[in-house]
Order: structure tokens, then C-alpha cells, then sequence
């Protein structure tokens, strides 16, 4: 018969306490369970261990033999079980996150980086520029977020939508001066285009692409030195067209949103770290007021 490891464990246990009955209140457990568990221990092998009396209990050479074999490595298993419970408590520590360039040169980002590290000084944050879906495990990242528009490699790992990014074609007032606004989206061939890879699938092929770049400022930057019309976020580009420094394109047209997804390993077993953090991505990636 197999021997239980709760069993020996209630067995130290009732040893410590020196009765059953304390043992089961130290616990609390019902004092006929512990005594059942015994049982089974002392049936499983083949040997008596506890010799029982009205109000205590004393220990067979056998059970003195396995008491001493076991107490230790047992402790010392319940004190790593407690050690790795509050770790996963404890708001410290490391905590790696994977973003893609186009997040991680943005305001909105560098302003939720910095709440959390006032909330939290003792967590040590790293940040990697990451383009492509990754194994979180094998890699030891704890976050990723990244465009839906990418295939995330593991279908077991969480996946959650965050704030949706609507997009507008925009370009600057000196472009549209020298080369015209287009009439519709047909037009768009007699024009130079500036886009992302995350957005380059929602226009047609065969344009004259200019620029395609993963970081969002450099786009937005580019369209408004004349080099380009431009697709992007419509939040990206709101204060810029609000100074007139662009202007939009065929707004008449809707384009697919850019959307973020969250992605972590699991929802069990999440340290307190990673959960505060996923908690302000999605307080921050929910509020449409906010800008990149």
C-alpha cells in the first residue's frame, strides 16, 4: 500500500502536539479523521507507531525511528510551501514585460510605468522590446502585450483585449499644398503612404508604401514633415489635428482598429506583483481619453 504524505505529515504533527486531539485542534481538524489517518499510515506499513493511552500518546521504536527520519525533511518542506505562498504575496521582486515599440515610446505607457513603480518601489521592472508573440514561459516573461493583429503562439496562454485604437489616413497641410487631398481610396495610388505593420493589411495593395516602421511616433512624426499620408491611431493624431499641424484624409472612410492584447501564462498562481500590474493595464488601456 502506498504511504500518504499528508499522513506522515499528521503523524509529525501529532507527535509535536503529543496527543491526537491536540494535534486535530492545532489544525483544525476532526479529531476521528486524524486518528483514521493514523491508521492508514500504520496499516500502509506494516507497523505499529503509536502506542495510545487516555491522555497521551507514546511512540513505538518504530515510530520513534520513522519520527526522526522524517521531522526534519518535512519541516523543511513546510517552510519552502510557506516561503513560495508569500512570495506570491509579496509586492517585490522581478517583473518582465514584453511590449512592441510602438507601446514602449509612447507617453501613455511611460506614464503607467511610473505609477506603478511609485506604488511598488520594491518590484525591479524590466522592459523588453518585443515584436512577435513569445513563449512567456521558456522565456521567463511574466506580461506581453501586443497588436491582435499578431498570432499569439500559445493558444493555452490568458488573452485579454484592451483598449481598441480606431485609425484615420492624416497628412500636413504642406503635403496636401503640393500633391492634393485624394477623393476617395482609388487615389491613394498617386500618393506616398506611411503605416505601420500592424495597419499596412487595411489598405490596398499596391501603394506607394514610404515608410512602414513599427514605432508610431516616427509615422506620426513623418506625416507631419510632408513626407507622406499617414494611418493612424486617431488618439496618436487628435492634437495634432486640433493645431492643424494634419489634417485627416478621406475621413469618411473606416479602417480596422488596432487592438491590444494582454497576454500571461495563467490566472492561477499569479504573485501580487503581476496581478497590480495587469489591474493598471487595464484601468489604463480602457479609458478612451487617453493619448499615446
Amino acid at each position: 500500500m502506498k504511504v500518504s504524505m499528508d499522513d506522515l505529515y499528521l503523524f509529525v504533527l501529532t507527535v509535536r502536539h503529543g496527543g491526537i486531539s491536540a494535534a486535530a485542534k492545532a489544525y483544525s481538524l476532526q479529531r476521528s479523521k486524524v486518528s483514521r489517518r493514523l491508521q492508514e499510515l500504520e496499516k500502509a506499513l506494516g507497523s505499529q507507531l503509536l502506542i495510545r493511552t487516555t491522555r497521551h500518546i507514546e511512540l513505538t521504536e518504530n515510530g520513534r525511528l520513522l519520527y526522526e527520519q522524517v521531522n526534519q525533511p518535512l519541516t523543511m518542506a513546510n517552510q519552502a510551501v510557506n516561503l513560495l505562498e508569500n512570495r506570491q504575496k509579496e509586492l517585490q521582486g522581478v517583473l518582465r514585460i514584453a511590449v512592441p515599440a510602438a507601446l514602449i515610446t509612447s507617453s501613455m505607457f511611460a506614464e503607467l510605468i511610473d505609477k506603478y513603480a511609485v506604488r511598488f518601489p520594491n518590484v525591479l521592472l524590466e522592459i523588453q522590446h518585443c515584436q512577435e508573440s513569445i513563449d512567456l514561459k521558456r522565456d521567463n516573461i511574466d506580461l506581453q502585450l501586443l497588436p491582435n493583429t499578431l498570432k499569439v503562439i500559445n493558444e493555452d496562454y490568458v488573452q485579454q483585449t484592451l483598449l481598441p485604437f480606431p485609425c484615420c489616413l492624416v497628412a500636413s497641410p504642406d503635403y496636401i499644398a503640393t500633391h492634393g487631398a485624394p477623393k476617395d481610396l482609388a487615389n491613394l495610388m498617386d500618393h506616398r503612404i506611411l503605416v505601420s505593420r500592424y495597419n499596412s493589411t487595411a489598405l490596398a495593395d499596391g501603394l506607394t508604401i514610404r515608410l512602414c516602421s513599427d514605432d508610431l511616433r516616427l509615422i506620426h512624426h513623418m506625416a507631419k514633415s510632408a513626407h507622406g499620408i499617414a494611418l493612424l491611431p486617431t488618439i496618436l493624431v487628435r492634437e495634432a489635428v486640433t493645431a492643424g499641424e494634419l489634417v485627416n484624409v478621406l475621413s469618411g472612410e473606416r479602417f480596422p482598429e488596432i487592438k491590444l492584447t494582454l497576454i500571461y501564462p495563467s490566472r492561477e498562481y499569479l504573485p501580487e506583483k503581476t496581478r497590480a500590474m495587469i489591474q493598471l493595464l487595464r484601468d489604463t488601456f480602457t479609458n478612451d481619453s487617453v493619448t499615446l
